[in-house]
C-alpha cells in the first residue's frame, strides 16, 4: 500500500510541475494577463478537474507552484554556502533567490518587469515573504506583529533588488546585490537573532 502512496505523490508532483512549467512558458510568450486556465491545461496536457483538484485559479497556481519552486531551490543542499553566502546569516536564502533571477532573467522580467502588473508584483512579494518567514521565524526574537512587518519590509526590498538583477540595464550582479543588501540590513537583523 505504501508503494501506491509514493506513486500517487510522484504523479501529483509531476502534474504540478507540468502546470507550473506551462504557466511560465506561456507568461514568457504572451504575458500573464493574456493566459487562461484553458491555455495552461492545453500546454500541460492536463485535465480541468485535475487542475482544480490542486489550484483555485491561475493566480493560485502562480503563487503556490512558484513558492514551492523557490523553496526547493533555497533548501537544496549547498544552495547558500555554495553560492557565496554564509548559510548561518538570516538572509542566506536571499542569495539563492538573487542567483535564480540572474540565471533566469526572462522569468523575473515577466514577473517584475515594466510590463508586469500589480498582481504579479504582489504575488512575487508573497512568494518571497513566505520563503523569508520560513527562514526567519525561528531565528528572530520578535513578537508576531514586529515579525510580520519585518518580513513585509524585507520582502518588498528583495523584490526590488530582484528587479534590478533581472530587468536593469546593465543588470546588477547577484553577488553584488546580496553584498549590498547584507551590508544595509544584515546588522539590524543579526542584532535580533535569538540567543542559542
Amino acid at each position: 500500500m505504501k508503494r501506491l502512496t509514493g506513486s500517487t505523490d510522484r504523479r501529483v508532483r509531476r502534474t504540478k510541475s507540468l502546470l507550473h512549467r506551462a504557466l511560465i512558458e506561456l507568461m514568457l510568450e504572451r504575458g500573464y494577463d493574456r493566459i487562461s486556465v484553458r491555455d495552461i491545461l492545453h500546454r500541460a496536457d492536463v485535465g480541468r478537474s485535475t487542475f482544480y483538484a490542486h489550484f483555485r485559479d491561475k493566480d493560485d497556481l502562480l503563487l503556490v507552484s512558484s513558492t514551492d519552486y523557490l523553496r526547493a531551490a533555497v533548501t537544496a543542499p549547498g544552495s547558500e554556502a555554495g553560492a557565496g553566502a554564509d548559510a548561518a546569516t538570516p538572509l542566506a536564502p536571499v542569495h539563492t533567490l538573487f542567483q535564480l533571477a540572474a540565471a533566469n532573467p526572462e522569468v523575473y522580467q515577466a514577473l517584475l518587469g515594466r510590463k508586469s502588473g500589480a498582481l504579479l508584483l504582489r504575488t512575487t512579494r508573497e512568494m518571497v515573504a513566505e520563503i523569508l518567514a520560513e527562514r526567519l521565524t525561528e531565528l528572530l526574537d520578535m513578537d508576531e506583529a514586529e515579525f510580520d512587518s519585518t518580513v513585509t519590509f524585507l520582502s518588498w526590498g528583495v523584490v526590488g533588488v530582484l528587479g534590478a538583477i533581472a530587468d536593469a540595464d546593465p543588470p546588477l550582479p547577484p553577488t553584488e546585490a546580496y553584498r549590498r543588501l547584507e551590508q544595509l540590513i544584515g546588522p539590524g537583523l543579526s542584532g535580533r537573532v535569538r540567543a542559542s
